[in-house]
């Protein structure tokens, strides 16, 4: 049995850690893969009165674009899957084997 076709679309990883932005910006680009941060700042004033009282918020999402052979891009969206769900944002130490 063979598999063939095109897949193309994006996949959104959201977090309100910038420095988990960092990490995930720097893991896609050591992989090649293009993306684009959005960010949604929110600003809530507590008390009218006070203006000063307002408390912020940023949250990110994290568009990656895909596409690509279903054979090549299962991999790809497996470590993703993996990484978003607990596996970390760590890239593999370079053993100096190309």
């Amino acid at each position: 049995m063979d598999m063939t076709g095109w897949l193309q679309g994006q996949v959104f990883v959201q977090t309100v850690d910038e420095h988990e932005v960092e990490q995930v910006t720097a893991f896609l680009n050591a992989r090649g893969l293009a993306f684009q941060v959005l960010t949604l700042s929110e600003r809530m004033v507590v008390e009218g009165a006070d203006p000063a009282s307002a408390v912020s918020t940023d949250r990110f999402s994290i568009a990656v674009q895909l596409g690509g052979f279903p054979q090549v891009l299962a991999p790809v969206l497996n470590d993703l899957v993996q990484r978003v769900h607990g596996g970390g944002w760590e890239l593999p130490a370079d053993d100096g084997v190309s």
